[in-house]
């Protein structure tokens, strides 16, 4: 946990921060006016990693601060800390952090200032996103606000304002505002955004023309709104001769989408296809049990040939109750 101060010192007001892990038991002093934890999972990373960050302005300026504390999850990538200059309008030479709130949905800081500035940083990169003023008066207190996965704040005059992301163009406007292209292509494959999606589809197809299924798989998985979880995608992969000693590129990608995801309707059959040809029947059990496929009467149809009772089970997810009644006869549960 963090305890935060501030006490006028030479002039201005400086920040004081006690940062205490409870994990080891050690205090650590750190300068600073305004602080937040959150959770956050990196790309590749299976398990999400604690990140603290501060915001500051001392006398020679002000700067975001985010670090990774505790101990990392095994096998998890470390976070690279970041340490970021925020600029103070030359209106407001006093001006200084007072509140920051994170939101753990779009991966971003909110940090509010006295003087009713806000500030949106990208957690991951740093990157600053936005900085407007939104109050003329002092800002008083902040807090989440779960509706909008944004923030909720009070200032001196009793007004009540709030802060969030606007999910139907802020991919667009990272892209094209602000001229980031990366930031805006990862935005919206982590928050499963529109806005980008001309990126995925261009990057999804120069990995597959260069032979890269793997990663071109991995575009196609991550791609928001699942724009390219498509049977046209999956007759593409389809196409590609396996390469000995090597899973085929269609594996591949089914075994990525299994790793984060519940297959659709098209996928679920298509990989099963195989699966039933070669009678592992054990493979079907396990995706059923983890609720990986979705069920449908082609499923059940195909799933009857290697195991009735097991097709049964397919079809009362997918409410085929006619078929339900045939497999009750055929397998003598009267």
């Amino acid at each position: 946990f963090c305890l935060l101060g501030i006490q006028a010192q030479e002039g201005r007001v400086v920040g004081r921060m006690q940062l205490y892990s409870i994990e080891r038991k050690v205090s650590q002093p750190i300068e600073g006016h305004a602080a937040a934890f959150t959770q956050f999972k990196l790309e590749g990373n299976k398990k999400p990693s604690t990140l603290f960050s501060f915001a500051v302005r001392g006398p020679q300026g002000g700067k975001l601060h985010i670090i990774e504390v505790g101990t990392p999850a095994p096998d998890n990538q470390a976070f690279q800390k970041k340490a970021i200059d925020v600029q103070f309008p030359a209106e407001a030479p006093n001006d200084f952090p007072v509140a920051m709130q994170t939101s753990a949905k779009h991966g971003v800081i909110y940090l509010v200032t006295k003087y009713g500035y806000v500030h949106v940083f990208d957690i991951e990169s740093g990157t600053l996103l936005y900085m407007n003023r939104i109050s003329a008066d002092t800002m008083f207190v902040t807090a989440p606000y779960e509706p909008t996965s944004g923030i909720i704040a009070v200032n001196r005059k009793g007004q009540v304002l709030s802060v969030s992301v606007d999910e139907e163009n802020v991919v667009s406007y990272i892209q094209n505002t602000l001229g980031n292209a990366e930031l805006a292509y990862k935005m919206s494959a982590r928050c499963n955004l529109p806005g980008a999606d001309q990126l995925f589809v261009a990057r999804f197809t120069q990995l597959f023309q260069s032979g890269n299924y793997g990663e071109a798989a991995k575009v196609a998985a991550t791609a928001p709104r699942g724009i390219l979880r498509t049977q046209q995608t999956i007759q593409q992969f389809q196409t590609v001769p396996p390469q000995p000693n090597q899973p085929s590129p269609l594996l591949q990608y089914f075994s990525i989408l299994l790793e984060s995801s519940k297959l659709n309707k098209e996928e679920s059959i298509e990989l099963c296809k195989p699966v039933v040809m070669q009678g592992k029947k054990q493979l079907l059990e396990k995706w059923l049990k983890e609720d990986k496929l979705e069920c449908s009467e082609q499923l059940g149809d195909l799933v009857k040939s290697v195991d009735p009772t097991l097709a049964l089970s397919v079809y009362l997810r997918a409410n085929v109750p006619m078929k339900v009644i045939q497999c009750f006869a055929e397998t003598g549960q009267y």
